[in-house]
């Protein structure tokens, strides 16, 4: 094996070169790891004004409508914060009128707060004028909810004078140099300060294109004409990112005779290195033992669940250690896998099951509602009873199509309105012509509790179309429902039917009393939509626009109520 070993060996030195730019990767590794550290100082007072922002903005929500009490509070925080210089809060209109200092500033034309308001999120922002503190400042804001609702922004302004103070010498002394960029591309600060901080980048990259080159080291001649070696590393998660740069004799340590040196010795080590793995056994002590673990991981990686467990052959301790935590891993993760699976699907059952149930019985009501109707002596109470009657047909449909979708937690509108047409659709004539029902659905996804509104609303408004439809010069009475996406997360009902010749009889059922059009109102208040009807030549058009809503987890909304449509009317 020495032999063998031999010539690879020398093959190896003609390698050098290979190595001495793998020897360089790990000096600028070690350059990535000491930008890092000569940094801490900064990132440490940037992390703590984070938090303090953070905890800030716990504190005022329920100071945030006093601006009187809310200055004080900001005052007292910045009090015990010796490092800070301002704190205020932004109402989510921009108006800044809780303070430290107590003044109000007009902030909504602001480029970062408008930034601020598409983001909703922590930043960090560079002010060399402070509009509120005077000085030139890092501004660190936080975003501030109530019950998932923005109020604002809690911002706390940082010093540049304090940042400059936490340069330590050591790592001047050493040519180190940074600056911090936002994920803007802002410079926040750098060791030469605001106004000379450009001459430390490199001369061929712009500022935001540095933060996607994180973790990245290389040479680049720097704005100022020097070579140097320069290392991005991330500062604060995405938001602020450090630019170091050192000489360039840092990498050429490496590549220069001793490094050389270092790199042709490495053959020698390595033809040593393989002997006494040769003499160890490494195939029959690791390697096979390996193979087998990471084939057995990688089937159940997969999804191979047939004989997960994993058998080794006489392994040393370790391996047997290793082996035996991967079956009981494996073991505990298939019977949990295959526990969800079953819990899954006897839970679909049973909501099927549920949504089934409720409606049949939903539809005996409905039936038995139509036996009263056609016994009724009164016109009022058959008109009554057909329109109960209507009500629970929709909310039967509802529940049918929850039954019959494959998604259990939304509804598919078309599906829901084409059921709701022909459930409710008019199968009479006007004027001695059968009405023509026509309808153009899309089909969009709709939450649970939307669709049971959607389904009444659509309900009362097919009624109030027959109640008027009539019959054209130019053709046979008709009656048309579109639902359709206007945008991204709004859509239109629409439903139109014809004038002309009418024949209502106040016998008939859908002669009402006007509490159609209340119940019409209160579901259009609930779907926090906006109704419209319009009369044109031809007929009679009733529009309504609302916001799709999916699936919330939280507590669903209550059906309107007779208390709540007295309320709206």
């Amino acid at each position: 094996m020495t032999f063998a070993l031999l010539p690879l060996g020398t093959i190896a030195l003609w390698q050098t070169r290979e190595v001495v730019d793998n020897a360089s990767e790990l000096v600028q590794s070690a350059v990535l790891a000491e930008t890092e550290r000569a940094a801490a100082a900064e990132r440490r007072l940037l992390e703590r004004a984070l938090g303090a922002s953070e905890g800030l903005s716990a504190s005022i929500v329920e100071l945030v409508d006093d601006p009187d009490a809310c200055s004080a509070a900001m005052r007292r925080f910045l009090d015990m914060q010796e490092r800070l210089v301002f704190a205020g809060f932004v109402n989510a209109d921009g108006m800044m009128n809780c303070a430290s200092n107590g003044k109000i500033i007009d902030f909504s034309a602001a480029p970062s707060f408008k930034r601020a308001m598409e983001r909703q999120e922590q930043s960090f922002e560079v002010n060399p004028s402070g509009a509120a503190s005077g000085q030139s400042v890092i501004i660190v804001s936080n975003p501030v909810f109530d019950n998932g609702t923005l109020l604002g922004f809690a911002s706390l302004s940082v010093p540049h004078s304090l940042t400059e103070t936490l340069i330590d010498e050591r790592w001047s002394q050493r040519g180190a140099e940074y600056l911090t960029i936002n994920r803007d591309g802002d410079i926040l600060s750098s060791t030469r300060g605001l106004q000379n901080a450009e001459d430390l980048l490199p001369e061929d990259l712009a500022v935001p294109d540095l933060t996607a080159r994180v973790g990245a080291t290389f040479m680049a001649t720097r704005r100022d004409g020097k070579r140097r070696l320069f290392a991005i590393s991330s500062m604060i998660g995405n938001e602020v990112v450090v630019v170091g740069s050192w000489p360039a004799t840092r990498n050429q340590q490496i590549t220069g005779p001793t490094g050389v040196l270092v790199a042709l010795a490495f053959p020698v080590l390595m033809w040593f290195a393989g002997i006494t793995v040769a003499f160890l056994g490494l195939n029959r002590l690791v390697v096979r033992h390996v193979d087998r673990l990471r084939h057995a991981m990688r089937r159940f990686a997969m999804g191979e669940r047939d004989e997960i467990k994993v058998k080794l052959d006489t392994p040393p301790a370790e391996f047997e250690i290793l082996g035996n935590a991967f079956n009981n891993m494996a073991t505990i993760l298939a019977k949990a896998e295959a526990q969800r699976e079953e819990d899954l699907h006897e839970k679909t059952v049973l909501l099927r099951e549920v949504h089934h149930r409720v409606k049949n019985n939903l539809q005996l009501i409905a039936s038995i509602m139509n036996m009263h109707r056609r016994t009724a002596r009164t016109p009022e109470t058959r008109r009554l009873l057909s329109q109960l009657q209507r009500r629970v047909r929709g909310l039967a449909t509802v529940h049918h199509t929850l039954n019959t979708t494959t998604q259990m937690t939304s509804v598919d509108s078309k599906s829901l309105m084409d059921r709701l047409v022909n459930e409710l659709a008019p199968t009479t004539e006007v004027g001695g012509q059968s009405v023509v029902v026509t309808s153009d659905i899309e089909s969009i996804s709709l939450g649970q509790d939307q669709a049971v509104t959607l389904s009444m609303l659509a309900a009362e408004a097919l009624t109030n179309a027959v109640k008027y439809v009539g019959v054209p010069q130019n053709g046979p009475p008709k009656i048309h429902v579109s639902f359709r996406l206007v945008d991204d997360s709004t859509v239109r009902l629409s439903i139109t039917n014809t004038k002309g010749e009418m024949t209502i009889d106040p016998d008939e059922e859908f002669v009402g009393s006007g509490i159609g059009h209340k119940l019409m109102y209160a579901f259009v208040s609930q779907l926090e939509g906006h109704a419209q009807q319009q009369e044109t030549p031809e007929g009679y058009i009733y529009d309504v626009t609302f916001p799709v809503i999916l699936f919330d987890p939280g507590p669903p909304p209550d059906l309107a109520t007779a208390d709540d449509v007295h309320a709206v009317v």
